[in-house]
């Protein structure tokens, strides 16, 4: 046994180079050839069409697409721990992977592939590395991966994979940008995992394989809850959900989806205290109106609300849904006409409808900001109120236009700040329905 390791761990530097140790299916490359979730040349392709490489899928576009979570990441992390084993096993130490090569079946996040196996550091000889700032001070001494390095590297490669980070230089804790969301998975890990991530060594398999069984499992025990909640929500609802037809009593259901646009950096109290007073306005028109309320939420670039949220209650009656979500105004507002024009083509004439956009501060009126308005103006046409809500000083030309298209629909528009919170112009033609 210990000559079949000792034949392992040595290559003959005559073989010639690694390339040739794959055309000439080396003893090591055989060993590797087990292990079913590494794809070989022979089978790339088609792994590449079936799955997502985890560099593509860390991208914010991507996570909102395939809508992808912590339950997701524990599921990845799992696939790729269990690959890192099986090559432990056969005392093969790759060294560095890179994210890109690692492929998702997005059917089934837990079923993961490992492409490019001849990228690999290989027994003696010396593998080339792109190196980070971050990774040469960890392992640029290194001249080829043993162990106790090969240790340190996976769970470094966990850290990325559990925070869904795609960059290369990765820093412990991350620093969330516009383009990923490393920052917010991190702060929702067990602090098991980041004590493990914290030291200096690195953590065996065998008890990173632990703490995510116990992760996965929670998770789902989470999402088993939250869904056994919804369906007794549903079942609770009055009927007219289903039907705009079958009404509850005389009530007429009333649509308004509030659309938050931008909060400010170190102030989150402005955009919920412009929140809550609109919703106070809403309810106290829906009880005077005799309207049955429905309400919705799209949180742009509202993360701290979010948290502000947080801090109430629990059962305060105004909570923001818990799913953050990093859009521009822009892009916040189309999702929002979307969201309406599907429930107004349920309902039709049968319900009335309204969209609160909030912000706090300058919009950024980029292509997607144009886009939006012309959709927001084509429901305003349609049968939808439009009210904007938004910070006294704030010039900027986006607001501007916004303010433009409401009074051109026939909307209102409320000017707030601290110094004047109370002070509201309202140029809302209220002959009509709220």
């Amino acid at each position: 046994m210990k000559n079949e390791i000792e034949k392992r761990e040595t290559v003959d530097m005559s073989s010639g180079s690694k390339e040739e140790l794959f055309i000439s299916n080396h003893p090591v490359v055989r060993i590797m050839r087990e292990i079913d979730e590494l794809i070989f040349e022979e089978r790339q392709e088609e792994i590449i069409t079936r799955g997502i490489s985890l560099k593509k899928l860390f991208s914010r576009k991507q996570m909102d697409y395939f809508h992808v979570d912590c339950l997701v990441l524990y599921q990845i992390a799992f696939g790729v721990l269990h690959i890192m084993e099986e090559l432990t096993k056969r005392h093969i130490f790759p060294g560095l992977y890179d994210l890109a090569d690692f492929y998702a079946d997005p059917g089934c996040f837990s079923r993961v592939w490992l492409i490019h196996p001849e990228r690999f550091q290989l027994l003696s000889f010396e593998q080339d590395y792109e190196w980070y700032p971050e990774d040469e001070r960890l392992f640029g001494d290194i001249r080829l991966f043993d162990e106790k390095a090969q240790k340190l590297a996976d769970t470094r490669l966990l850290y990325k994979i559990l925070t869904a980070s795609s960059k290369g230089n990765v820093k412990i804790p991350p620093r969330m940008t516009e383009s990923d969301y490393s920052e917010l998975f991190y702060k929702a890990l067990p602090g098991e995992w980041r004590e493990i991530f914290g030291q200096d060594g690195g953590a065996s398999h065998a008890e990173m394989k632990a703490l995510l069984v116990e992760c996965i499992e929670m998770e789902k025990e989470y999402a088993k809850k939250a869904k056994a909640g919804r369906k007794e929500e549903e079942s609770e609802e009055p009927a007219h959900r289903d039907s705009p037809h079958a009404l509850s009593g005389d009530r007429r259901p009333f649509y308004t989806l509030f659309v938050i646009m931008r909060t400010e950096t170190e102030n989150a109290g402005k955009i919920s205290r412009f929140l809550y007073e609109e919703q106070d306005k809403l309810e106290t028109e829906s009880c005077l109106m005799g309207y049955f309320c429905h309400q919705a939420f799209v949180t742009g670039n509202a993360t701290l609300v979010v948290k502000e949220f947080n801090a109430y209650p629990p059962g305060f009656r105004c909570q923001l849904e818990q799913k953050i979500r990093e859009y521009s105004a822009g892009e916040a507002m189309l999702i929002g006409a979307e969201l309406m024009k599907d429930v107004m083509d349920v309902y039709g004439e049968s319900a009335g409808y309204r969209i609160c956009l909030l912000t706090d501060g300058s919009l950024k009126n980029d292509c997607m900001f144009q886009c939006a308005l012309e959709r927001i103006h084509k429901l305003s046409e349609e049968g939808c109120e439009i009210r904007f809500v938004y910070e006294k000083e704030s010039r900027c030309e986006a607001c501007e236009k916004l303010k433009s298209l409401v009074c051109s629909a026939g909307g209102g528009f409320v000017r707030q700040s601290d110094a004047d919170r109370n002070v509201h112009e309202d140029n809302f033609s209220g002959g009509g329905e709220p």
